[in-house]
């Protein structure tokens, strides 16, 4: 466990040193919404599902929409003081200091975390610091989430945008952005895409129908109108999962050896043993 600690702490390190910190804090992780598991946890998720959310502030975008368990709500406060440097953002988030490889950002307000001291450090369901995940993405966190309905947490937004909202990127198309291997998907990097394969960025994995290599999640191309090829040429298997960051294991795409996970470097825009 002082191992795994000590690994998680670094890579926590090396995340906040490669992207510039814009917000950070402690408090409570809750959930209120899943795109995937309507049902999850005795609950009925229908009706907020297809509510809009607070970073297109110009054309309605439901959950359904975005269709990602990893939208995650912020203090609605400080959102709506600048939606264009929250909306969009990558999300750490840590639970008992080791953090999540889930692809979480910044997409919507959450009242309960912007009422109240800042500080609280006891959970009080009307008013209380921190960020509302969607079930899935919460259980993704620790598998405790549904039977507890909160969790202790810290997080790190980082001034790295995954999601495209009108607020954030305006004139630009709403949607994931493309490239990177930081396509958001539905939970923590293993949900099945319109293909055989299984990436980060559900819908656009191996076997996907697509226009161009920016429509396929990393590592695949776009070949003969399905996801498929390497972005090089060939075929490429996805990459692996087997490492503490999930994306960023051998075979990811990467533009310097802060992309990859562990000890692997990046080499010819692939992450690989060194």
């Amino acid at each position: 466990m002082k191992t795994q600690t000590i690994a998680s702490v670094g890579l926590f390190a090396k995340l906040a040193f490669s992207q510039s910190v814009i917000n950070s804090g402690n408090g409570f992780g809750t959930y209120y919404y899943d795109v995937v598991d309507r049902n999850g946890c005795g609950n009925n998720f229908a009706n907020i599902n297809t509510g809009f959310v607070e970073c297109n502030q110009f054309t309605g975008l439901s959950l359904n929409q975005i269709n990602s368990n990893n939208v995650v709500a912020m203090n609605r406060t400080l959102l709506a003081s600048n939606f264009a440097k929250y909306c969009g953002k990558k999300v750490v988030v840590s639970f008992n200091g080791v953090p999540s490889s889930q692809q979480f950002f910044i997409g919507d307000g959450c009242e309960r975390c912007a009422t109240g001291p800042s500080t609280a450090s006891v959970w009080n369901p009307n008013g209380a610091p921190g960020l509302d995940f969607s079930l899935s993405g919460l259980d993704g966190i620790n598998s405790n989430g549904c039977f507890a309905g909160h969790l202790d947490i810290s997080w790190q937004i980082l001034d790295e945008t995954l999601y495209n909202f009108d607020t954030n990127a305006p004139g630009q198309p709403t949607g994931p952005v493309s490239g990177g291997g930081s396509n958001p998907g539905n939970g923590g990097g293993s949900n099945p895409g319109n293909g055989s394969g299984s990436c980060s960025w559900a819908g656009h994995c191996q076997g996907a129908t697509c226009s161009t290599d920016a429509d396929c999640s990393d590592p695949w191309g776009c070949v003969n109108g399905i996801c498929g090829g390497s972005s090089s040429g060939g075929s490429t298997p996805p990459p692996s999962n087997t490492c503490s960051w999930v994306g960023h294991c051998i075979g990811a795409s990467c533009g310097s050896d802060d992309d990859c996970s562990d000890n692997f470097v990046c080499n010819s825009g692939k992450c690989a043993n060194p």
